[in-house]
């Protein structure tokens, strides 16, 4: 092997294992949170507008945040069309949702908080269309 070759190779690796070692650093950084979810209704007719309610919190506080449902649908999250806004003033969100296809739906509520140094919340709920 070349010297030159030693040297790029050398510098690769430091150069990788400076990478790994600061990426896992900067992650666990974020600071924990919770999205809370309540439906009017579980159990909605085909078409039925429901709401999503609730709030993303961090440290013991409602923080701002953006917020996304997804459903499973063909072994993959999928973002609904439309399913997708602000908290408000008060740090609240109310989401109105139509779902079409009939039976048993997951559905992944998503906060996504406005400070980065705050990780995003998931949540899960089952809601049965009708």
């Amino acid at each position: 092997m070349h010297t030159s070759t030693r040297r790029v190779t050398a510098l690769v690796g430091a150069i990788a294992a400076t990478m790994t070692a600061t990426a896992p650093a900067g992650a666990a950084a974020l600071a924990p949170s919770r999205i809370t979810v309540h439906a009017t209704d579980t159990t909605p007719t085909s078409g039925q507008l429901f709401r999503l309610q609730g709030s993303v919190w961090s440290s013991g506080e409602t923080v701002p945040a953006t917020v996304r449902v997804k459903t499973f649908r063909n072994g993959a999250w999928v973002r609904l069309p439309g399913a997708v806004t602000e908290t408000n003033r008060d740090n609240r969100y109310n989401l109105g949702i139509r779902l079409q296809m009939k039976g048993e739906r997951l559905l992944r509520v998503i906060g996504d908080p406005a400070d980065p140094e705050i990780s995003t919340a998931r949540r899960t709920i089952t809601v049965t269309v009708h």
